[in-house]
């Protein structure tokens, strides 16, 4: 046995110890790979070479020249797939949070080995390669342009995988599109619309369009309306009931606060524009139609009004008799509601009467709190149309729900006659009506005639009786029980809040 077989067999012996070490790491590390199954190919090969050669197989033959070939394409093979694991999978995808496409990465390593097989081409066999190169870069050129939109997108997709301008779930509107992204790929960009639409657009024209990303720096968007006012109400009311309604709604922030600005001065209207917060873009519409319709309820409430432009004028008389005859329809509605109610029973007609025309009705939108729990209060409220829904919150914040009323009934009795703060809070779950007694028009009726004070307190105390289920009052019903003599103790409080000796 000669030096030249002893080195080959201990260079065999060494490739089968690290064929067998590599192949227990990749066991431990990265079970299910492939990269053990190319190892494997490479060991062989390699130990085929060997072999041949410490048997006396000379290097330059045909045979030895392939399995050294094989051996350097399967051992490059190896090391891109080492790469592949330590680079684009554990440090740009894990560590870094770059997500490079498979695609790219494979067409990498096939451009590696290519390179890498034109070199064995020339270096162990001989084979010149310079008309082969004429003819693929001619080849290359004719694919490259004929692949140029496929390739613009997938370079594309690469830059906008390693910028990172957005993620799955996150809304993005691009130029004229806005939905949620749903997938990314190295050629298009999937987003589904509000519509429930899937818009694909190429990477290529995402890249070279304006991008806006509604999920970054964080979720918080702020949303802007206009609403056009008359010119004859005070800007600084008009801004003091918009933010009191913003400030009340579900699904606005109250940080960053909103705000009300004056924006321009139209041909017919003052322009006002409405900023504030939300968190769920998803629900951007919803919520901007919620504060939309918030406000024209309430600043219908309140006597202000929406103008709108003029284009034709068309002169109609409405006579006085019209106009009184609707007025008093309106007046006689009301009536109806007031000796519906139990606790007016010991009225007169002509009493409902003076207190049906210092009256009010009001509208509210769903969801728009009535009365506050905790406020002071000195009217009556009763359902004309629609429902509402009484709780009660403690110091925690936590709501318990009382009763649901609907129309015909009526809640605040307690207030309008003793000024009782508000024990509950009321919200509209629809669009209810509601006719408003205010103090003023019992005290002139007290004031009239203060012989129905001990009917109405005697009504009153009935009421707090007998509400089956439907008792708002928990707190003043609790307190009232508690004292010896209630109804007296009810007409004091009442004389007290009128002021009557």
């Amino acid at each position: 046995m000669n030096a030249q077989m002893i080195i080959h067999g201990i260079q065999a012996v060494v490739l089968g110890l690290s064929v067998g070490l590599i192949l227990l790491i990749i066991r431990k590390h990265a079970p299910g790979s492939k990269l053990r199954l190319w190892v494997l190919l490479a060991g062989i090969a390699g130990a085929a070479y060997l072999i041949m050669r410490m048997f006396g197989v000379p290097g330059e033959s045909t045979f030895s020249k392939m399995a050294l070939a094989a051996t350097i394409m399967l051992s490059s093979n190896i090391m891109l797939q080492i790469l592949n694991l330590l680079l684009w999978d554990y440090l740009l995808k894990k560590q870094v949070d770059v997500h490079i496409p498979r695609l790219v990465i494979d067409m990498i390593n096939f451009a590696v080995l290519a390179i890498v097989a034109v070199a064995l081409l020339n270096g162990i066999f001989g084979v010149r390669l310079t008309a082969f190169l004429v003819t693929s870069t001619v080849l290359s050129a004719v694919i490259g342009l004929s692949l140029q939109d496929i390739l613009g997108n997938l370079f594309a997709g690469l830059a906008l995988q390693m910028e990172r301008p957005y993620k799955l779930g996150e809304w993005v509107s691009v130029g004229d599109e806005e939905g949620v992204v749903v997938q990314m790929n190295w050629r298009t960009l999937s987003i589904r619309t509000r519509s429930g639409d899937h818009v694909i657009i190429p990477n290529a024209t995402v890249s070279k369009d304006i991008v806006t990303n509604y999920s970054r720096p964080d979720r918080n968007h702020m949303c802007r309306i206009s609403v056009g006012m008359a010119y004859d109400h005070q800007p600084g009311k008009v801004k003091k009931i918009i933010i009191s309604i913003l400030k009340e709604m579900d699904g606005v922030l109250d940080t960053p606060s909103p705000r009300v600005f004056l924006n321009k001065f139209d041909d017919y209207s003052i322009i006002y524009d409405v900023r504030f917060w939300i968190y769920e873009y998803h629900r951007r519409p919803e919520l901007e139609n919620a504060v939309r319709t918030r406000i024209w309820y309430s600043l219908r409430r309140n006597g202000l009004t929406i103008p709108f432009p003029i284009r034709d004028v068309t002169i109609r008389e409405v006579s006085a008799e019209h106009e009184d005859r609707v007025n008093e329809n309106m007046k006689q509605n009301v009536i109806r509601e007031l000796r519906n109610i139990e606790l007016f029973k010991p009225m007169s007609y002509d009493q409902i009467d003076e207190l049906a025309a210092s009256s009010s009705k009001l509208l509210f939108s769903k969801g728009e709190i009535l009365v506050q729990q905790g406020d002071s209060g000195d009217s009556l409220f009763i359902i004309s149309d629609g429902e509402v829904e009484i709780f009660v919150s403690d110091s925690a914040g936590n709501k318990t729900h009382l009763v649901d009323l609907q129309k015909g009934d009526y809640f605040g009795e307690m207030s309008l006659l003793t000024g009782e703060p508000r024990s509950a809070s009321v919200t509209a779950i629809c669009e209810t009506e509601v006719i408003v007694v205010e103090k003023s028009g019992i005290a002139e009726l007290l004031e009239q005639e203060s012989s129905i004070l001990e009917p109405l307190s005697t009504m009153l105390e009935k009421r707090m009786e007998d509400l089956s289920g439907k008792v708002t009052d928990q707190k003043v019903k609790k307190k009232s029980a508690e004292q010896p003599d209630r109804k007296e103790h009810l007409i004091g409080r009442i004389r007290d809040f009128f002021g009557i000796g």
